[in-house]
């Protein structure tokens, strides 16, 4: 694998240096920049090419949390953080890992290991998708499965990984959500909630805020509804 490029940001001094000591002991990171405030980072991010980011939640004035919200662009995240309470709204921002400071540096490889095979396997099936198939090969229990985009259902946000439903299968995939919306044909799959996308070919019933899928009900986010709307009127569903 090629260089991938780090950005930290951390608002402490001594946090920065540490997380940089440790990306140097892994010779496929290059640390390209150091930020200490959520601005100052996403400068970086959007004058060049980050690979991965490593970024403290609990900052001044603007957080962790809160760049996830402005990226347009989801970065393959890892969380570092004194404060546990922020794990599941992590995983709800598809963030790779969540580091609990101090950590040690096997568990920040670890971390990284994850992060690395992410990067892998969303190159793959980006390749996959330039050759204009109707299938992706997804990465399960150490092994590559190949699912036909008309046989999912829908998929589900499940900590770090995603629940990938089809009629014969539930697939535990090492995949975050939002990668997921950009893979899926945008065509036939439309995102619902922070936690749901849909095949819009397997609605059998739409009832207020709910969804059927076969024998699965799902709510639409009031924040989607107008979007997920116009998309079903567009496609001719209503």
């Amino acid at each position: 694998m090629e260089l991938l490029n780090v950005l930290i940001l951390d608002d402490e001094e001594p946090a920065r240096t540490l997380l940089e000591s440790y990306c140097n002991k892994i010779e496929t990171l290059k640390v390209i920049g150091k930020a200490s405030n959520v601005l100052e980072a996403k400068s970086i991010i959007d004058a060049g090419h980050v690979d991965i980011l490593l970024s403290d939640i609990q900052m001044d004035d603007l957080t962790g949390i809160d760049l996830q919200k402005m990226l347009k662009d989801k970065l393959v995240t890892i969380f570092t953080t004194a404060y546990s309470e922020y794990a599941l709204e992590s995983y709800d921002l598809d963030v790779v890992d969540y580091l609990v400071k101090p950590f040690s540096f096997q568990r920040f490889y670890q971390a990284i290991d994850k992060a690395k095979e992410l990067i892998e396997f969303s190159t793959k099936s980006k390749e996959s998708l330039d050759n204009q198939s109707q299938y992706v090969f997804i990465k399960t229990n150490r092994k590559m499965v190949k699912v036909n985009f008309d046989d999912i259902l829908f998929t589900e946000s499940y900590g770090e990984y995603v629940r990938i439903y089809t009629n014969e299968d539930i697939i535990l995939a090492l995949q975050t959500t939002s990668f997921m919306e950009t893979l899926l044909p945008s065509d036939d799959f439309i995102r619902i909630h922070r936690s749901h996308i849909i095949n819009l070919n397997h609605i059998k019933e739409i009832n207020g805020n709910q969804i059927k899928i076969e024998d699965h009900k799902l709510v639409i986010s009031k924040r989607m509804k107008d979007n997920f709307m116009k998309t079903i009127k567009k496609k001719g569903i209503i």
